[in-house]
Protein backbone atom coordinates (compact mmCIF):
# COMPACT_ATOMS: atom_id res chain seq x y z
CA UNK A 1 0.00 0.00 0.00
CA UNK A 2 2.51 2.46 0.83
CA UNK A 3 4.34 1.83 -2.37
CA UNK A 4 1.17 2.67 -4.18
CA UNK A 5 0.24 5.97 -2.20
CA UNK A 6 3.72 7.23 -2.26
CA UNK A 7 3.11 7.84 -5.98
CA UNK A 8 0.07 10.09 -5.80
CA UNK A 9 0.72 13.86 -5.53
CA UNK A 10 -2.68 15.98 -4.57
CA UNK A 11 -2.68 19.17 -6.43
CA UNK A 12 -4.98 22.23 -5.08
CA UNK A 13 -5.24 25.06 -7.77
CA UNK A 14 -5.37 28.39 -6.04
CA UNK A 15 -6.89 27.30 -2.35
CA UNK A 16 -8.75 30.57 -1.49
CA UNK A 17 -9.28 29.44 2.56
CA UNK A 18 -6.05 28.57 4.75
CA UNK A 19 -8.28 26.71 7.09
CA UNK A 20 -9.06 24.66 3.65
CA UNK A 21 -5.20 23.49 3.28
CA UNK A 22 -5.67 22.71 6.84
CA UNK A 23 -8.52 20.39 6.53
CA UNK A 24 -7.14 18.82 3.32
CA UNK A 25 -3.87 18.05 4.79
CA UNK A 26 -5.86 16.30 7.41
CA UNK A 27 -7.28 13.80 5.33
CA UNK A 28 -3.94 13.45 3.24
CA UNK A 29 -2.86 12.52 7.05
CA UNK A 30 -5.50 10.52 7.73
CA UNK A 31 -5.36 8.17 4.06
CA UNK A 32 -1.76 8.00 4.12
CA UNK A 33 -0.65 10.67 1.60
CA UNK A 34 2.05 12.85 1.86
CA UNK A 35 2.80 14.99 -1.25
CA UNK A 36 1.05 18.16 -1.93
CA UNK A 37 1.21 20.96 -4.90
CA UNK A 38 -0.44 24.15 -4.74
CA UNK A 39 -0.78 26.44 -7.43
CA UNK A 40 -0.75 30.45 -6.57
CA UNK A 41 -2.64 29.48 -2.80
CA UNK A 42 -3.16 31.89 0.07
CA UNK A 43 -0.65 32.34 2.47
CA UNK A 44 -0.94 29.17 4.99
CA UNK A 45 1.98 27.96 6.56
CA UNK A 46 1.78 30.12 9.52
CA UNK A 47 -2.02 30.53 9.37
CA UNK A 48 -3.91 29.92 12.90
CA UNK A 49 -6.51 28.37 10.94
CA UNK A 50 -4.53 26.28 8.96
CA UNK A 51 -3.11 25.11 11.78
CA UNK A 52 -5.97 24.35 13.61
CA UNK A 53 -7.69 22.90 10.82
CA UNK A 54 -4.86 20.31 10.06
CA UNK A 55 -3.86 19.18 13.43
CA UNK A 56 -0.73 17.03 13.23
CA UNK A 57 -0.35 16.97 10.29
CA UNK A 58 2.04 19.62 9.51
CA UNK A 59 4.80 17.99 8.73
CA UNK A 60 2.93 17.75 5.21
CA UNK A 61 2.27 21.76 5.05
CA UNK A 62 6.15 22.05 5.79
CA UNK A 63 7.16 19.46 2.42
CA UNK A 64 4.59 21.47 0.74
CA UNK A 65 5.31 22.50 -3.11
CA UNK A 66 4.27 25.45 -4.59
CA UNK A 67 3.84 26.79 -8.33
CA UNK A 68 2.55 29.88 -10.68
CA UNK A 69 0.92 27.41 -13.20
CA UNK A 70 -0.91 24.09 -12.66
CA UNK A 71 1.07 23.23 -15.89
CA UNK A 72 4.17 24.23 -13.36
CA UNK A 73 2.51 21.86 -10.90
CA UNK A 74 2.52 18.75 -13.03
CA UNK A 75 6.13 18.69 -13.53
CA UNK A 76 7.27 14.42 -13.10
CA UNK A 77 3.29 13.65 -13.78
CA UNK A 78 2.58 10.93 -15.90
CA UNK A 79 -1.19 10.65 -15.51
CA UNK A 80 -3.95 13.36 -14.48
CA UNK A 81 -7.01 12.23 -12.25
CA UNK A 82 -9.33 15.67 -12.27
CA UNK A 83 -12.09 16.41 -9.59
CA UNK A 84 -14.85 17.89 -10.98
CA UNK A 85 -18.48 18.89 -10.41
CA UNK A 86 -18.88 20.00 -13.87
CA UNK A 87 -20.41 17.99 -16.66
CA UNK A 88 -19.83 19.99 -19.74
CA UNK A 89 -18.55 18.21 -23.18
CA UNK A 90 -17.40 15.22 -21.56
CA UNK A 91 -19.74 14.27 -19.01
CA UNK A 92 -19.64 10.36 -20.39
CA UNK A 93 -16.10 10.04 -19.54
CA UNK A 94 -16.35 10.52 -15.49
CA UNK A 95 -14.93 7.85 -13.88
CA UNK A 96 -16.00 7.66 -10.15
CA UNK A 97 -14.13 7.99 -7.11
CA UNK A 98 -13.61 4.05 -6.62
CA UNK A 99 -13.01 3.61 -10.64
CA UNK A 100 -10.28 6.43 -10.25
CA UNK A 101 -8.89 4.30 -7.27
CA UNK A 102 -8.48 1.45 -9.29
CA UNK A 103 -6.93 2.82 -12.14
CA UNK A 104 -4.57 4.68 -10.40
CA UNK A 105 -3.74 1.59 -8.23
CA UNK A 106 -2.95 -0.14 -11.53
CA UNK A 107 -0.29 2.44 -12.70
CA UNK A 108 3.11 1.19 -13.63
CA UNK A 109 5.86 1.36 -10.79
CA UNK A 110 7.71 4.66 -10.12
CA UNK A 111 4.96 6.11 -12.37
CA UNK A 112 3.53 9.31 -10.62
CA UNK A 113 0.29 10.32 -10.49
CA UNK A 114 -2.20 13.38 -9.75
CA UNK A 115 -4.93 13.99 -8.23
CA UNK A 116 -6.25 17.80 -8.94
CA UNK A 117 -8.65 19.88 -7.26
CA UNK A 118 -9.89 23.11 -8.31
CA UNK A 119 -10.55 26.73 -6.93
CA UNK A 120 -13.41 26.68 -3.99
CA UNK A 121 -15.57 28.69 -5.97
CA UNK A 122 -15.33 27.89 -9.44
CA UNK A 123 -13.00 24.85 -10.14
CA UNK A 124 -10.80 25.22 -13.39
CA UNK A 125 -10.67 26.78 -16.70
CA UNK A 126 -10.95 25.49 -19.77
CA UNK A 127 -6.97 25.26 -20.70
CA UNK A 128 -6.10 23.76 -17.35
CA UNK A 129 -8.89 21.15 -17.43
CA UNK A 130 -7.05 19.95 -20.84
CA UNK A 131 -3.91 19.17 -19.16
CA UNK A 132 -6.25 15.84 -17.77
CA UNK A 133 -6.13 12.28 -18.65
CA UNK A 134 -9.22 11.55 -16.21
CA UNK A 135 -12.14 13.12 -15.22
CA UNK A 136 -13.45 12.26 -11.21
CA UNK A 137 -17.07 13.39 -10.42
CA UNK A 138 -18.67 12.86 -7.19
CA UNK A 139 -22.07 11.20 -7.45
CA UNK A 140 -24.43 13.19 -4.81
CA UNK A 141 -27.96 14.00 -4.74
CA UNK A 142 -29.53 16.41 -7.31
CA UNK A 143 -30.79 19.02 -4.43
CA UNK A 144 -27.51 20.13 -3.75
CA UNK A 145 -24.91 18.70 -5.66
CA UNK A 146 -21.54 20.58 -3.69
CA UNK A 147 -18.87 19.53 -2.00
CA UNK A 148 -16.51 21.65 0.31
CA UNK A 149 -13.11 21.15 -0.83
CA UNK A 150 -11.81 18.83 1.72
CA UNK A 151 -14.79 16.76 1.63
CA UNK A 152 -14.15 16.27 -1.75
CA UNK A 153 -10.70 15.34 -1.05
CA UNK A 154 -12.03 12.92 1.88
CA UNK A 155 -14.12 11.12 -0.38
CA UNK A 156 -11.47 10.53 -3.52
CA UNK A 157 -8.39 9.79 -1.25
CA UNK A 158 -10.84 7.27 1.23
CA UNK A 159 -11.33 5.24 -2.08
CA UNK A 160 -8.12 5.44 -2.92
CA UNK A 161 -6.49 4.12 0.60
CA UNK A 162 -9.74 1.47 0.40
CA UNK A 163 -8.37 0.36 -3.35
CA UNK A 164 -4.48 0.21 -2.66
CA UNK A 165 -5.42 -1.63 1.02
CA UNK A 166 -7.02 -4.23 -1.19
CA UNK A 167 -4.16 -4.76 -3.35
CA UNK A 168 -6.76 -4.17 -6.63
CA UNK A 169 -4.08 -4.47 -9.91
CA UNK A 170 -4.94 -4.58 -13.42
CA UNK A 171 -2.60 -6.12 -16.12
CA UNK A 172 1.17 -4.97 -16.23
CA UNK A 173 1.09 -1.92 -18.18
CA UNK A 174 4.50 0.29 -19.42
CA UNK A 175 5.30 3.54 -17.71
CA UNK A 176 3.59 6.50 -19.39
CA UNK A 177 5.63 9.35 -20.49
CA UNK A 178 5.42 12.64 -17.99
CA UNK A 179 3.40 14.93 -18.48
CA UNK A 180 5.85 17.73 -20.54
CA UNK A 181 6.62 15.22 -22.88
CA UNK A 182 2.86 14.82 -23.48
CA UNK A 183 2.24 18.06 -23.98
CA UNK A 184 5.17 18.46 -26.39
CA UNK A 185 4.08 16.04 -28.56
CA UNK A 186 0.24 17.33 -28.57
CA UNK A 187 2.29 20.71 -29.51
CA UNK A 188 3.86 19.19 -31.96
CA UNK A 189 0.95 17.66 -33.98
CA UNK A 190 -1.10 20.76 -33.61
CA UNK A 191 1.97 22.92 -35.11
CA UNK A 192 1.97 20.09 -38.28
CA UNK A 193 -1.53 20.94 -38.41
CA UNK A 194 -1.31 24.46 -38.62
CA UNK A 195 1.99 24.37 -41.47
CA UNK A 196 -0.55 22.10 -43.61
CA UNK A 197 -3.17 24.81 -43.20
CA UNK A 198 -5.59 23.17 -41.29
CA UNK A 199 -8.34 25.19 -40.73
CA UNK A 200 -10.00 25.59 -36.67
CA UNK A 201 -12.97 27.01 -36.01
CA UNK A 202 -12.49 30.38 -34.02
CA UNK A 203 -13.81 28.48 -30.84
CA UNK A 204 -10.88 26.58 -30.76
CA UNK A 205 -12.82 23.37 -29.99
CA UNK A 206 -10.87 21.16 -32.74
CA UNK A 207 -7.82 21.70 -30.42
CA UNK A 208 -9.23 20.96 -27.56
CA UNK A 209 -10.28 18.00 -28.73
CA UNK A 210 -7.07 16.98 -30.00
CA UNK A 211 -5.62 17.23 -26.67
CA UNK A 212 -8.82 15.38 -25.50
CA UNK A 213 -8.29 12.64 -27.29
CA UNK A 214 -4.56 12.12 -27.29
CA UNK A 215 -4.78 12.19 -23.62
CA UNK A 216 -6.37 8.96 -23.44
CA UNK A 217 -3.76 7.15 -24.94
CA UNK A 218 -0.68 5.36 -22.58
CA UNK A 219 2.00 7.91 -24.36
CA UNK A 220 5.39 6.34 -23.12
CA UNK A 221 8.50 7.77 -23.74
CA UNK A 222 9.11 5.66 -26.89
CA UNK A 223 5.90 6.23 -28.40
CA UNK A 224 6.35 10.13 -27.48
CA UNK A 225 10.03 9.97 -29.55
CA UNK A 226 8.13 8.07 -32.59
CA UNK A 227 5.56 11.08 -33.08
CA UNK A 228 8.39 13.72 -32.64
CA UNK A 229 10.36 12.52 -35.51
CA UNK A 230 7.02 11.48 -37.59
CA UNK A 231 5.81 15.43 -37.15
CA UNK A 232 9.34 16.25 -37.98
CA UNK A 233 9.79 14.28 -41.06
CA UNK A 234 6.16 15.13 -42.46
CA UNK A 235 6.71 19.13 -41.70
CA UNK A 236 10.60 18.68 -43.44
CA UNK A 237 8.53 16.86 -46.13
CA UNK A 238 5.65 19.90 -46.79
CA UNK A 239 8.33 22.52 -46.64
CA UNK A 240 10.65 20.99 -49.22
CA UNK A 241 8.86 18.95 -51.43
CA UNK A 242 5.08 20.53 -51.42
CA UNK A 243 4.58 23.76 -50.32
CA UNK A 244 5.83 26.63 -52.64
CA UNK A 245 8.92 28.36 -52.35
CA UNK A 246 8.76 31.99 -51.82
CA UNK A 247 10.35 34.60 -53.99
CA UNK A 248 13.71 35.97 -53.16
Amino acid sequence: MKEILERVHLVLVEPKQAGNIGSVVRAMKNMGLRHLRLVNPVPFRDEAEQRKMGYRSQEIIDAALEFPTLSAALQGISQVFLATAKAGKWKRDFLSPAQAATQVVATAPGENVALVFGREDKGVNTDESQMANYFIRIPMAGTYPSLNLSQAVMVVVYELFKAAGAGVRGPELPRMAEKKAFERITDNIWDLMKSLEVREPENGLFHRSLKRALSRTRWTSADVAVFDRFCKQVRWYAETRCLPKKEE
